[in-house]
C-alpha cells in the first residue's frame, strides 16, 4: 500500500509542512511506501529531505493508496470522500480543523478511519470532537544537532511575529521604553527564514520571545529552548503541554503587560551566572530532550503498526 500524503505549496514556510516530509521519511526508514503529494510536484527549498515528491500523476492509479489529509481543507476532504482508498487525517493544529469541517458532523463522515495528532493536546481534542475516529499521538521533534546553542551567546532577542504581527510591533516599542537599559540589546525577526537559518537565528540569540498564537502545539520555542534561549511570551495554548514556570517565563493570552515584564526577566536572567541561570538551563534542555527525532519516530511506528492493523 502506498501512503499519499497532501502538502501545501512548499514554497510557504510553515513548520507543518516539514512535519509531513519528516513522517513520510520516518515511514520509509521504517519499510513503508510513503511520497509526498504537492500539487506542482515541487520539492521544498527551505528545508532538507529524502521523501518522494509526486504531481498530479500520482492520481492515476488510486487502487492500492492510503491518503494522509490536511484537518483545514473541506474541498479535498469533500472530493476524497467519495473515493474509495482509505483516509486518514494528520491533524497539526485543531483550531485551524474547525475550518475544514464544513457542515460534517465528524471527519468520519468524510470517510476517514483514523487521525494522526501531534500533541496531546489535538488528541484529547480528536478524542472529544471526532469519537467515531482512531487517534493516534505523534509528537513533533526538534532536531538537536541542528538546534543548538552557539559558542558565545549574543546580546540579542530573536521572535517570530507571524501569529502576532501587530503585537510585536507594540510589544518591541513598549519594551524599549519601559526598559532603556536595554536599549543596547537587538531584536532579531525571524521571517521567511528557511530552517538551517532559523536555528542559526535562534542559537545566536540568548532570549527568544514567543509569540505564539492559537496553536495545537507550538514547536517554535522548544526549538528556541535546544538552541539555549531564554524563552518568554505567550505559549499559544497548544504550548502549555511543555511550559512550565521553570522552563520559561510564560504568560497568560493577551497579557501584554505581563509580557513585557517577562521579556524583562528573561534578558536580566541571560545575563546572570548564578543557580537561577543553571537551573533554567537544565530545565529547558530536558524539556527539549522530550520531543526528538527518535520519539517522533516511535510516534509513527506506533500509530501506523495500529492503522494498518501492524503490517
Amino acid at each position: 500500500m502506498k501512503i499519499v500524503f497532501f502538502c501545501p505549496p512548499v514554497s510557504v514556510i510553515n513548520g507543518g509542512i516539514k512535519h509531513i516530509f519528516r513522517m513520510a521519511e520516518a515511514l520509509i526508514a521504517q519499510g513503508r511506501d510513503a511520497v509526498v503529494f504537492e500539487q506542482n510536484g515541487e520539492r521544498p527549498v527551505w528545508f532538507a529531505s529524502t521523501a518522494p515528491v509526486v504531481g498530479q500523476s500520482i492520481f492515476n492509479d488510486i487502487s492500492d493508496h492510503l491518503y494522509v489529509l490536511p484537518e483545514d481543507q473541506p474541498r479535498i476532504l469533500a472530493d476524497f470522500a467519495r473515493l474509495p482508498p482509505r483516509k486518514v487525517i494528520y491533524s497539526q493544529n485543531h483550531f485551524y480543523g474547525a475550518l475544514g469541517i464544513g457542515s460534517a458532523r465528524s471527519y468520519a463522515d468524510y470517510g476517514v478511519t483514523d487521525i494522526l495528532c501531534s500533541s496531546r493536546t489535538i488528541y484529547d481534542h480528536a478524542r472529544h470532537r471526532h469519537p467515531a475516529l482512531r487517534a493516534h499521538i505523534v509528537p513533533c521533534a526538534v532536531d538537536p544537532a541542528l538546534f543548538a546553542p552557539a559558542a558565545g551567546k549574543q546580546k540579542v532577542i530573536a521572535y517570530m511575529p507571524r501569529k502576532r504581527p501587530i503585537e510585536a510591533v507594540y510589544l518591541r516599542d513598549m519594551f524599549r521604553f519601559a526598559f532603556p537599559q536595554y536599549n543596547d540589546w537587538t531584536w532579531h525577526e525571524i521571517t521567511n527564514a528557511g530552517e538551517a537559518e532559523a536555528a542559526r537565528a535562534m542559537g545566536d540569540a540568548a532570549v527568544f520571545l514567543s509569540l505564539s498564537r492559537l496553536e495545537g502545539f507550538g514547536l517554535t520555542p522548544l526549538e528556541a529552548m535546544a538552541s539555549g534561549c531564554i524563552v518568554a511570551g505567550f505559549t499559544g495554548i497548544g504550548g502549555r503541554e511543555y511550559a512550565t514556570p521553570e522552563n520559561g517565563f510564560w504568560v497568560a493570552e493577551d497579557d501584554y503587560a505581563g509580557c513585557i515584564a517577562a521579556l524583562a526577566q528573561a534578558v536580566a536572567l541571560s545575563q546572570s551566572t548564578g543557580p537561577a541561570r543553571a537551573a533554567y538551563a537544565d530545565a529547558a534542555r530536558s524539556t527539549a530532550q522530550r520531543f526528538t527525532p527518535a520519539t517522533f519516530q516511535q510516534g509513527v511506528r506506533a500509530a501506523w503498526a495500529a492503522i494498518l492493523g501492524g503490517k
